[in-house]
């Protein structure tokens, strides 16, 4: 996929701690109104939901606008039953996925929310999958490095309570990821995305050719700011993080009235 112009509004917040000092991985969105901005944003968040050439057949088929076809079979509405929590959801998911593929250069397979049987049904197992192999011919070696993140969401919250969910939940990852890999190597071939699914069939093969494993809590939420740089009430040594496990805190200012905002742009 093509770098989202959206992604250039997350930095980096450094020096934010814990109350016991640890420190924390931790990114602002601070975004404008930018409407040309935001329906890119939108129609890179629809590409997720449903491709070009399988809109196009649709379109066919339906004698429907992209915009009624698109509200009424594909992208999670507000006025749905869990639509509002399908799009939480949803983006959050899909922000981690753009971090970690446009700023990190991990690759990211695209194919959780493309082809659902309804507009809010999100697939169990691990939120993202993400990976990078270290030799340039792809070959497995056992610095080839596979991440599996946990990604919670309070977006109507401005508090980073969210921290803590994301931390303990992360943990189960390493039990569950295996299941998500077989899964996203299947989808990817039904797909035609035989690359990455090949990329893919290489991380279920740790017993053949090791590698390293990172686990990942995510948390966002919309605390505006951070007094003093410091997460009060949480501290790193409560969160029992484990050597290979990471805390990445995203936050900005009413990120769920900026999710329906791009949302109601997804009509083409």
């Amino acid at each position: 996929m093509e770098k989202p112009k959206y992604i250039n509004w997350i930095a980096e917040e450094s020096g934010v701690v814990f109350e016991d000092n640890t420190p924390l991985n931790c990114y602002t969105l601070s975004y404008t109104l930018d409407y040309d901005i935001l329906d890119e944003w939108a129609l890179h968040l629809r590409k997720h939901y449903i491709s070009d050439d399988t809109l196009t057949e649709a379109l066919l088929i339906h004698s429907l606008t992209p915009e009624q076809y698109l509200r009424e079979f594909v992208i999670p509405q507000k006025k749905d039953v869990y639509g509002p929590v399908s799009r939480s959801n949803d983006i959050t998911e899909i922000v981690v996925s753009d971090m970690l593929e446009f700023i990190f250069d991990y690759t990211v397979p695209r194919c959780k929310q493309e082809g659902r049987s309804g507009k809010a049904l999100s697939e169990h197992g691990t939120d993202v999958i993400a990976y990078k192999f270290y030799k340039n011919d792809k070959t497995p070696n056992v610095n080839d490095i596979l991440v599996a993140v946990e990604v919670k969401a309070k977006l109507t919250s401005d508090t980073a309570d969210v921290i803590i969910s994301a931390a303990n939940d992360s943990k189960k990852d390493e039990q569950r990821y295996a299941h998500t890999l077989d899964y996203y190597r299947k989808k990817l071939n039904s797909l035609g995305n035989r690359t990455q699914a090949a990329e893919i069939a290489r991380f279920q093969q740790k017993s053949n050719y090791n590698y390293e494993m990172k686990l990942i809590g995510a948390a966002i939420s919309s605390q505006a700011t951070i007094d003093k740089k410091m997460i009060v009430g949480i501290t790193g040594a409560n969160l029992s993080l484990q050597s290979n496990q990471e805390i990445f805190y995203i936050h900005g200012s009413k990120l769920m009235e900026l999710t329906h905002a791009v949302y109601e742009r997804c009509i083409k």
